[in-house]
This record gives C-alpha cells, sequence and structure tokens, in this order.
C-alpha cells in the first residue's frame, strides 16, 4: 500500500504593529501565519505545494483567509509571504529520486559495459536472456566454447513477461539437446536485442 498525502509546515509568523483587527479594530493585535504544504510519501517530502497564510487576532481571535482581508492586509500578507523562505527538506524527495535516477544510469551503463565483454568473450555457464520469433521470452546456457562459436542448450520453457525470465532460470529447466550458434550471429543477436541480458555467476 502506497501512503501519501499532503503535509503542512509554518514558514513565518508576524506580528503586524500598525494593522487594525477589522472585527474588534484592536491596533497591533494581528499576526500573520505563513506555511508551505508539500506532498509527500511514506512520510518523506517530495516537494512544496506553494506558501499560503492567514492571520489571527490575538485580542478577538477573529481568523481572516487572505479572500476575507481588506486590502490594505492582503498587501501586507504578500509581503510576508515573499519574505518566507521554506525548509530545504522539503525538496528531500525530489533529491533522492535524482540521485536514484543518476544511480540507476550509471549502473545501466555498467552492466551494458560487462555485457559486452561477455558477449565478446563467452564462457561456460553463461546464459543468455533472448526474445524469441513468437514474442515469448526464454533462456540458453552457454556449455562449450569454441573459437568461433557458443554451444547452447535451450530452456524448455518460455514465459510471456521479460522481467518474469529469472523464474524459469533453472538447472532442470534446460534441455539436453546442443545447438551452436556461431560468434558472428551470436554479437548480431545481441546488437539487434534479441538477447537482452546476461548473466554470469
Amino acid at each position: 500500500m502506497i501512503i501519501y498525502g499532503t503535509k503542512s509546515v509554518n514558514l513565518l509568523s508576524k506580528n503586524s504593529k500598525n494593522t487594525a483587527c477589522p472585527n474588534c479594530q484592536t491596533e497591533g493585535s494581528i499576526t500573520y501565519y505563513i506555511y508551505r504544504k508539500h506532498a509527500h510519501i511514506f512520510w518523506i517530502p517530495l516537494f512544496p505545494l506553494g506558501k499560503k497564510g492567514y492571520s489571527e487576532c490575538a485580542h478577538c481571535k477573529n481568523v481572516l483567509e487572505p479572500k476575507e482581508m481588506p486590502r490594505n492586509m492582503q498587501m501586507e500578507l504578500d509581503t510576508i509571504k515573499n519574505e518566507a523562505s521554506g525548509p530545504i527538506w522539503q525538496f528531500a524527495g525530489l533529491a533522492i529520486i535524482a540521485i536514484l535516477i543518476i544511480w540507476g544510469a550509471f549502473a545501466s551503463e555498467q552492466d551494458k559495459k560487462m555485457e559486452l565483454q561477455y558477449i565478446a568473450s563467452p564462457e561456460v555457464n553463461d546464459v543468455y536472456e533472448y526474445k524469441s520469433e513468437s514474442g515469448s521470452y526464454s533462456t540458453m546456457k552457454v556449455v562449450e566454447v569454441s573459437d568461433d562459436s557458443v554451444f547452447v542448450v535451450p530452456n524448455m520453457y518460455e514465459t510471456n513477461k521479460m522481467t518474469k525470465v529469472y523464474k524459469i532460470d533453472k538447472a532442470e529447466n534446460y534441455s539436453e539437446d546442443i545447438y551452436g550458434i556461431s560468434m558472428t550471429d551470436l554479437n548480431l543477436m545481441y546488437t539487434d536485442g534479441d538477447i537482452f541480458d546476461i548473466n554470469r555467476d
């Protein structure tokens, strides 16, 4: 279950010394409160949703939203709102997402480099995850390597989801039939995306 929502954080509270309360006419009793909402997921702040404010009279406890205020109070509230700066941690979620994206890109690049090494220098027990002509996904395991070819045993099972291939990669699922693939064809299968992942213990 994904827990998400919004939460408000008080940024600034400031007393107005000259403004009179529209309700009780007491001067110097108005305090402006500025807060900023942020979206969160699992209570981790993602990003701010904007600043808002309201006023409260210390004498009569009358609370006014911006649309209820006279023009002079609205202008004063806007000025105070512009002065209020929010905590940087309200952007924590965006920072985490950015780090994950950078890390994912780096990991993908490193994985690609390793795969290029694996395809250029196959080893016994390498497992190739591939897409079949029917559109299903399966694996084949290298059992022998020569100067110009690799010899593989195919997996007898297929799956219709690329992300589920690992579930059928079991020793008992491989056939005893051995097929030879030239290094040229192997590289072509990888370049064309038919072989989409290579696993090496």
